[in-house]
């Protein structure tokens, strides 16, 4: 007589276990069943667990879900290993005697033979990884990639490498010397051009490549799902994916911004705002903020406190809101601007400083007072004129670059030389890399005979004949108005303190300015020692005949 199924109790309710299907059935309701394959496994021999729901006596239903949880009554539940529950039920499906499985796990049996999973757990064959052509050893527990039939290569650490894994890709991309079979760590600052003994590769992380031996040396778990594969194939990346260019050119870049002792000479100023002296012949108005009275100097464009004149909040420090006035994020403490993370940070709005001071204004400007009430801080502090030939009239600004007047087109990113329709002018998009955030200007290479952007080489031994360096302005800058359209933002915004104009100079840096002369001094100085360098005499002759003992050595 067949020994009756084992039964297990889930909540107060029996189920069946049956090891042949891989089930869990309801005792009182046949068609009530739960998979063991929708279960999870806990670790290596340490069972199951799953949610259950108290009332449908299954696992959860997945429409029940929304964003605060789950609508129901649901718990966890853990169950034992299949071999602990029934061992001579599961020693007949898997056709093994009661004392071969006594040792064995639910997993172990699951193994289908010569499986890829057979081959890593059981016979212990390490899995592999093909770079470029050649066949890598994943070998956890040496920490390595161990190139196959070479041993003069140390191969590829993980330590080494494991600040090139990239998050977003899920794998390593590490530069590789395919001579050498290693990875070859490059200074990235140094770099002036595409290297020649490297490539870039990428591949898996070591958990993915061999999950076996991420278990055995770590302890994690896997999903069965997560059965290995016993080989890999490592891609080589093209040079337009990855950083590497855009590294190099920011070395050039870096090599044209002026030196320290001549930034001075290039630096412009971060604001267009009308200052004056304070205004000392009247009494001038206050504005509370929390409690706090500052006073309001329009000529300075600032707020004051008044137990405190040192501690001023200047526009600057302000951020313009559409249409009119400013806010910007303010401490009690401090009686300052702060920002929004500060614990008790509160959100001020204040009013157009022609509202705040109007009669302050109408001097400043020299404008009667009752003229000065319909107007806006944006009708006082941006000029007029140019904005209506830009916002209304659509008349591109103009820049001056070394004697040529270029027109700013930011509608198709450019700038565009006048009276000359064979140059395609300088493109923003390509010029992105001799961005200064410090100075809010471009850098840049510019051929003058061509009237464009230029790229140069960091390997040259003289200066590039037709080149020079200019100093070029954030678009930004250069038409605010066109710009900030482009941002979604009406036409007349954000634009008293960067001002608007409707023509601007580039700056030539000359380059016994920049730091790129002296690039050139070195390639030559390396040239002449490269000439120098004695030629290499071919080895002499043995005379004398030489006892060699007998043996290898290491």
């Amino acid at each position: 007589m067949e020994k009756e199924m084992p039964i297990i109790n889930i909540e107060g309710t029996d189920f069946i276990v049956d090891v042949m299907k891989d089930e869990l059935r309801e005792k009182a309701n046949p068609e009530n069943v739960m998979s063991i394959a929708q279960m999870q496994e806990r670790g290596f021999g340490n069972g199951y667990s799953f949610h259950y729901d108290l009332n449908l006596k299954n696992f959860p239903n997945d429409e029940l879900f929304d964003d605060d949880g789950y609508n129901g009554d649901m718990v966890e539940v853990k169950l034992p290993e299949l071999i602990k529950i029934d061992p001579e039920r599961v020693a007949e499906k898997y056709n093994l005697t009661l004392a071969e499985v006594q040792n064995k796990i639910d997993f172990e049996l699951r193994i289908e033979p010569n499986s890829p999973l057979d081959l890593r757990w059981n016979k212990g064959i390490l899995p592999t990884l093909d770079i470029a052509g050649h066949t890598f050893y994943v070998d956890i527990l040496m920490d390595k990639l161990r190139p196959k039939d070479d041993f003069k290569s140390k191969g590829i650490s993980f330590t080494e490498i494991s600040d090139y894994y990239d998050r977003d890709r899920r794998a390593y991309v590490i530069p590789y010397n395919p001579a050498t079979r290693e990875f070859q760590q490059d200074d990235v600052f140094k770099m002036t051009e595409l290297p020649k003994d490297t490539i870039m590769v990428q591949f898996p992380h070591q958990a993915t490549l061999d999950v076996v031996g991420w278990y055995k040396k770590h302890g994690n778990s896997f999903f069965r799902s997560q059965f290995p594969a016993l080989h890999y194939e490592a891609r080589t990346l093209p040079w337009e994916e990855t950083n590497v260019i855009e590294i190099i050119k920011r070395n050039v870049a870096e090599q044209l911004m002026p030196k320290d002792e001549f930034k001075h000479i290039y630096d412009t100023p971060k604001e267009n705002l009308y200052r004056i002296p304070t205004d000392k012949e009247r009494v001038l108005p206050t504005y509370e903020i929390k409690g706090t009275e500052f006073i309001v100097d329009v000529n300075q464009l600032e707020l004051r406190e008044k137990n405190n004149p040192k501690n001023v909040i200047s526009i600057r420090d302000m951020d313009e809101k559409m249409v009119e006035g400013y806010d910007f994020w303010y401490s009690i403490k401090s009686k300052n601007v702060t920002t929004f993370a500060e614990k008790g940070a509160n959100k001020i709005e204040i009013p157009d400083f022609v509202k705040l001071d109007p009669i302050g204004m109408a001097k400043k400007h020299n404008i009667p007072e009752d003229k000065i009430l319909g107007m806006t801080d944006f009708n006082l502090m941006v000029n007029q004129e140019a904005f209506d030939k830009i916002a209304n009239n659509y008349i591109h600004p103009t820049i001056d670059i070394a004697g040529h007047p270029f027109s700013v087109d930011l509608r198709n990113d450019r700038l565009l030389p006048k009276d000359d329709i064979w140059s395609r002018g300088i493109i923003f998009p390509e010029i992105k890399y001799y961005y200064s955030r410090k100075d809010d200007a471009y850098f840049i290479p510019y051929n003058t005979k061509t009237r464009t952007f230029q790229e140069v080489s960091l390997n040259v031994k003289e200066i590039p004949q037709d080149l020079i360096v200019v100093k070029i302005p954030h678009s930004s800058i250069l038409d605010p108005i066109t710009y900030y359209k482009g941002l979604h933002e009406n036409k007349s915004d954000l634009l008293k303190k960067v001002g608007v104009h409707l023509h601007t100079e580039a700056k030539v840096v000359p380059w016994h300015h920049t730091r790129f002369a002296e690039t050139i001094q070195q390639n030559k100085e390396q040239a002449v020692k490269a000439e120098q360098k004695p030629s290499i005499l071919p080895k002499p002759q043995e005379t004398k005949a030489v006892n060699k003992s007998i043996g290898r050595k290491m």
